[in-house]
């Protein structure tokens, strides 16, 4: 991931200086941004490595650790970005998981007066319980804190590894942590693994898709049961006892209410049990005045403008927000560094104006696929199956440029979030959602065969350097020809204008790549090059 994926090196220098407390997805795209406008830039972070969740519990089968390394490194080697590890940066004393590492205390207060401003973004670092009797037990541990420490077995940090010898898991819960738990079971060779849910399938945060997925290797789902209490035997949890529930009217979150059976109890026995219903923000506030500004929930409150009132602190990402996916919290650290930019500087940024202002570059800075016809048969068959497109119509436009491999897509929306960056609110990616949960990108293939220019009658639709389908404006009538020729629908239309996309070409001429390869956390969007 490369955060700073603006520029090569500094656009111009503005003489400020920003600290950013956190160096998840959120805190290193801030810092990416600031780097790149010219600030001068410290991150504090309290973990040995910077990250976040993607270092530190994120399984390595979603993200690769080299794709983080690669990005801070570039950040602190080529954009002069200091990191400050092991530093816990806090009003008022508190203790959040992960937090065995930290060998220095800052308070945030101190922090503030030598920063111009002061960038939040501590994210989620504290696991919801149940409230149930045995819950306390050794061997009864939380999704995050599970993922956590399997991340310091393979970074070598520490040599407890929570899934050594162990046949049988129990998780309760059915969202994003629940499933990266059964995962990594799975990864680990643990024989017996259930996944238990106090509604259905189809209300499972994870989507339907994910947890059929699971089940179709091997993990044994278990829904509409609620958990009673762990059972416990010398204070080693043997199971945990479960009650079967019925779907009541909506709660506050809108979705039924699990309204417990009388006399269904039943239990599931295991030799760890892992409890995964979510994550809580934890803003680095645990006393003073500023402590009105956390709600009930653990978010911190900020303006319109992101700041914490009447100080020089901002927030970004799920510290503000709450637990969401890393696209989500890297759409809200862009939105807010801009923001941040704009009250600083006094100017009204544009990122297009910024992009006016690179140097030209020399080549596109991004490896190429040798094409194959396995390619247009994945991606068309998966188009096919989810996304309605005909698939030999699909097959027939092959070869593609740029081609999304959506068997390992993650869903995350990263891309779209700096697409939408980069145009300045317009993206050109469109984010699918089915009925199962299942979340991908659709976006132009810039395909060889290409119906669009075939269809535009006032030769509008050009070919760029690499083959890639261009818009030219001027031609441009907007009559959409293009747009309902186009078998997955990548072309948009606002108002009177239409957008393709140019896979970044403003960035390419300065030698960078498109911006949703950049940032892509698992490396499934990729150029192609027929040989």
């Amino acid at each position: 991931m490369k955060f700073a994926f603006l520029c090569r090196e500094p656009i111009g220098r503005v003489g400020r200086r920003i600290a950013v407390v956190g160096a998840g997805p959120a805190g290193l795209t801030v810092a990416g941004y600031f780097a790149c406008r010219g600030y001068e830039v410290d991150v504090f972070d309290k973990l040995p490595y910077p990250g976040g969740l993607m270092t530190f519990a994120i399984p390595r089968t979603r993200i690769a650790l080299n794709e983080v390394v690669e990005g801070w490194r570039d950040l602190e080697q080529n954009l002069g970005v200091r990191f400050y590890l092991r530093a816990k940066v806090s009003l008022g004393e508190g203790r959040d998981e992960g937090d065995e590492f930290v060998e220095r205390r800052v308070d945030l207060a101190e922090l503030s007066k030598s920063y111009d401003a002061v960038v939040v973004a501590t994210g989620t670092w504290r696991s919801r319980r149940l409230g149930v009797e045995g819950e306390d037990s050794a061997n009864v541990t939380t999704a995050l804190n599970l993922l956590y420490h399997r991340r310091l077995v393979e970074l070598g940090l520490a040599g407890y590894d929570p899934l050594r010898g162990v046949r049988r898991v129990v998780i309760v819960g059915a969202g994003l942590s629940a499933v990266d738990v059964a995962e990594e079971c799975l990864s680990c060779g643990v024989g017996e693994v259930h996944l238990v849910y106090r509604r259905t399938v189809r209300e499972a945060p994870a989507g339907a898709f994910r947890i059929r997925e699971l089940v179709a290797r091997g993990v044994r789902w278990v829904e509409l049961a609620q958990p009673k209490r762990v059972v416990v035997e010398n204070g080693y949890a043997r199971g945990v006892e479960f009650v079967r529930v019925r779907l009541g009217p909506p709660d506050a979150s809108g979705r039924p209410t699990p309204v417990p059976v009388p006399g269904t109890e039943f239990v599931v026995e295991a030799d760890l049990i892992v409890v995964a219903v979510g994550e809580v923000p934890t803003p680095p506030i645990y006393g003073g005045d500023l402590v009105k500004y956390v709600d009930p929930s653990g978010r911190l409150t900020v303006g319109g403008d992101y700041r914490v009132p009447n100080t020089n602190i901002f927030a970004v990402g799920d510290v503000v927000t709450g637990p969401s996916k890393i696209g989500l919290a890297v759409d809200h650290a862009l939105r807010a560094s801009k923001t941040i930019d704009s009250l600083l500087t006094g100017e009204r940024v544009s990122v297009s104006n910024l992009v006016r202002r690179l140097r030209s570059g020399g080549g596109v800075a991004v490896e190429f696929t040798p094409w194959s016809s396995g390619l247009a048969e994945s991606v068309c068959s998966f188009l096919s199956r989810y996304a309605g497109v005909d698939l030999s119509t699909c097959t027939s436009l092959a070869p593609f440029t740029r081609v999304f491999d959506y068997g390992r897509c993650m869903g995350c929306e990263t891309c779209n979030a700096v697409c939408s960056f980069i145009h300045d609110g317009r993206s050109v990616i469109r984010v699918r959602r089915t009925d199962e949960g299942l979340v991908f990108p659709t976006s132009c293939l810039h395909c060889t065969n290409a119906r669009c220019v075939a269809a535009c009658r006032r030769n509008a639709i050009v070919r760029g350097s690499l083959g890639e389908v261009i818009i030219d404006v001027s031609r441009c009538n907007v009559c959409k020809d293009c747009f309902y020729a186009c078998p997955v629908r990548a072309i948009r239309i606002t108002g009177e204008e239409i957008l393709n996309c140019d896979l970044c070409q403003p960035l390419r001429l300065a030698g960078l790549a498109p911006a949703c390869i950049s940032m892509c956390p698992s490396r499934v969007i990729r150029l192609v090059r027929v040989q």
